[in-house]
């Protein structure tokens, strides 16, 4: 399974990925981190992945954070499998709802083993 994970701070939440994958997918599952958005090139190939992690908030440098994200990948229409939101706010609910982009499983950090294998699973 090809992962995709928006995060400027992967280094917090790899253990919890790494763990996952080798507990309970055998070493299967393959992560693509971008810190940034523009990472992704060309950003159309978010629809190759079988599942999208997004980090609300993203590195100052980035050109979108995780609302402009979501709304590009509502607004070009693309296809993602499955999108799942990282976030450290407890209170992100309500401004997804605001922004119409409240359709999407939340994980608050510190990301949990059971959290994590419950949305790859």
């Amino acid at each position: 399974m090809n992962i995709l994970i928006f995060e400027n701070e992967y280094t917090f939440i790899e253990n919890a990925f790494n763990y996952v994958n080798h507990r309970y997918f055998n070493g299967d599952l393959k992560f693509t981190v971008c810190p940034k958005s523009q990472d992704l090139k060309p950003f159309k190939s978010i629809e190759n992945y079988d599942h999208v992690f997004i980090d609300i908030s993203l590195a100052l440098k980035s050109d979108l954070d995780g609302f402009g994200i979501l709304k590009k990948i509502k607004d070009e229409n693309l296809k993602v499998k499955k999108i799942t939101i990282i976030t450290g706010n407890n209170n992100i609910s309500k401004k997804l709802e605001e922004e119409e982009l409240n359709n999407y499983p939340i994980i608050v950090k510190p990301i949990t083993f059971h959290d994590l294998k419950q949305r790859l699973g």
